[in-house]
């Protein structure tokens, strides 16, 4: 299939497009700015289309002789009702017929106390974000396009986000810091698992209109993976966990921090989901564990601290 992979700069985006190449698709990157993307990809097959996502007739052109879109773009929590601008453009240049993949999260969800979150799910957060993205997400899905939630990700290639930090300052044996419960289950995902998540419903008539959750290879805590971040860069671990009071004084400093506030139950219940239904359907599970992934992880950090690769996903 020709896959057009929109946001393809970011973390999520990039990784799309290396594993549309190697599942054999022609892949396509619409990006705003081209040399940014030839710099972090690392796949040389790969049509670059220079673009606006909120350029309707420019999004229309790119989208002319595409099969498919998995749609990236994720704009920040201070803008994030542009995401709706975005998609609109997205769906009336595929038109009918064509496919629409969309990567979904766990703010639509209220935490379960006592299961995982998934189809079959009620999306009905009670907090702006959650409700713009459960939107987002029945648009996606009412035009026979396919969701797939994804828990946190991280990688090679991951260069933003708490994780990333966490990579970061444990490399060179200064403290981690944890918000929320460091001890409640959480399920953080591969960077390649979740592209390849985001591949899989590509020309599959059943993904159609579906609704799909990619857990990650096993439930941690954020503890535990600190702890196992420390060990692959060999030192001992230097946790300090958040106070409540200090998460609130940072998010009334930092814009973005601000517009997440209301999602801060997140960091303290379980958020687990439910991936049997992309297991059945599509035969997705998660490839990579967690001890693999951080030991991979390392290594591309040290060797990008070195210069010696721009980005990219394995």
């Amino acid at each position: 299939m020709n896959v057009t992979v929109t946001g393809a700069t970011g973390t999520l985006g990039l990784a799309c497009v290396e594993m549309l190449v190697r599942a054999g698709h022609s892949a396509r990157a619409l990006v705003r700015r081209p040399a940014e993307f030839e710099r972090l990809c690392s796949e040389d097959r790969v049509e670059v289309v220079e673009g606006d996502i909120l350029d309707r007739t420019g999004v229309a052109q790119a989208l002319a002789a595409t099969d498919a879109v998995i749609h990236c773009v994720d704009f920040p929590p201070s803008q994030y009702s542009l995401n709706w601008e975005a998609l609109r453009f997205v769906l009336e240049g595929l038109g009918p017929g064509r496919q629409l993949v969309f990567p979904g999260n766990a703010w639509v969800y209220e935490p379960s106390e006592d299961g995982r979150l998934g189809p079959g799910h009620a999306k009905d957060s009670a907090v702006r974000l959650g409700q713009i993205k459960a939107d987002l997400e029945k648009a996606v899905t009412g035009a026979d396009g396919t969701v797939v939630t994804l828990p946190e990700v991280y990688g090679p290639g991951v260069r933003k986000g708490s994780l990333y930090s966490w990579f970061e300052r444990a490399l060179t044996g200064k403290t981690v810091q944890i918000p929320g419960d460091p001890d409640r289950l959480w399920e953080p995902l591969y960077i390649a698992d979740a592209a390849r998540a985001l591949v899989a419903p590509l020309g599959r008539a059943r993904a159609r209109g579906a609704d799909y959750a990619a857990c990650g290879c096993a439930p941690t805590t954020r503890r535990a993976f600190v702890e196992m971040i420390f060990r692959a860069a060999g030192h001992e671990p230097r946790i300090r966990l958040h106070s409540k009071g200090l998460s609130r004084v940072r998010s009334l400093l930092r814009r973005e921090s601000r517009a997440l506030r209301d999602l801060s139950y997140l960091e303290e219940r379980p958020v687990l989901l439910d991936g049997s239904r992309i297991r059945l359907d599509l035969g997705w599970v998660p490839e990579v564990d967690h001890r693999e992934g951080i030991r991979r992880s390392v290594r591309w950090l040290r060797a990008a601290d070195r210069g010696l690769l721009g980005g990219g996903s394995n």
